[in-house]
């Protein structure tokens, strides 16, 4: 789940709309999540051009305007494979609308009275539950990973817009800070590996994640590899490992950086000039890259310890 919050919604009533909307986003927010102007669709005209994917939940006026039935719309968005959860509502009332899907098998959906104060309590409960579904470690640290991404991005764009347009004339300023920073954290470095190399602490320079990043472990595994004649190192050697482990790294780095997009229907991830298309294919084949580099790891870890 994204810190947006995105609902699509079926009235044509104008005003109903807006006032019920105000409802909503008390809500959402209130939970923490932005919450983005609703797609409102008066009927079933433009379904073709929604990417319900990107929905978190779909409400809907039971009976509009114009003769269509929610129900019948509902429908119509299964039939694409869409299970999105769906509040219907109705001035006749949460029986009524009970009542009439009773006639359909449609899953995923719950009832609420046209009045607002049914209707908001209602709602609010889909909304707790929909979270909850995807509030699990795994989504939230993918949650936070995209966000402080995007913010990193952003970042990025703004220390780079001044420095190439020198904006408010702060650029000579900005680049003397920016050296001077980098310069101490650098010079600090520097000092801890001469004092660790001085007293051969290997063991402090493993132990730092700047001096000893994850391209420094690929490189030091690497060697390892290839200094042990081993059966399970052999299919390893000769940069093997370094090459296939360095670019699912650089997979799993975009995976960090990455804005998603919409584009023709496709999620894409992009990062600077990289994208890539982020399907089912893609996290089968990035979830059995990990397995097996895993497995690799963990024979030649025996291996190496016996």
């Amino acid at each position: 789940m994204k810190l947006e919050y995105k609902i699509l919604w079926f009235e044509d009533i104008e005003a109903s709309f807006n006032a019920k909307k105000r409802l909503v986003k008390r809500v959402v927010e209130g939970l923490g999540f932005v919450f983005p102007e609703p797609r409102n669709e008066v009927d079933a005209e433009n379904l073709d051009t929604i990417d319900f994917p990107s929905y978190d939940l779909i409400i809907a006026d039971f009976n509009l305007a114009n003769g269509e039935k929610g129900s019948d719309i509902l429908n119509n968005i299964r039939e694409k494979g869409i299970y999105t959860e769906v509040v219907f509502y109705s001035s006749q009332g949460e029986d009524y609308v009970r009542n009439e899907l009773r006639n359909f098998q449609i899953d995923g959906v719950y009832c609420a009275d046209r009045a607002n104060e049914d209707f908001i309590d209602k709602v609010e409960k889909v909304i707790h539950t929909t979270v909850k579904k995807v509030q699990d470690l795994n989504n939230m640290r993918g949650l936070i990973m995209a966000e402080t991404s995007d913010i990193d991005s952003t970042m990025f764009a703004i220390i780079s817009t001044v420095l190439e347009q020198d904006s408010f004339g702060i650029k000579d300023k900005l680049t003397s800070a920016i050296f001077e920073n980098v310069k101490s954290k650098v010079n600090s470095k520097k000092d801890d590996f001469d004092k660790y190399q001085k007293n051969d602490r290997i063991d402090k320079v493993i132990k730092d994640n700047l001096m000893f990043d994850t391209s420094q472990k690929i490189l030091a595994v690497q060697f390892i590899i290839d200094a042990i004649d081993h059966e399970v190192t052999k299919p390893h050697q000769g940069n093997k490992f370094s090459d296939s482990y360095t670019a699912l790294k650089q997979k799993r780095d975009l995976l960090a950086h990455v804005i998603e997009v919409y584009e023709e229907g496709k999620m894409k991830l992009k990062s600077g000039n990289s994208e890539l298309e982020f399907t089912d294919k893609f996290c089968i084949d990035i979830r059995i890259k990990v397995k097996q580099h895993s497995l690799s790891l963990e024979e030649i870890l025996t291996v190496i310890t016996k």
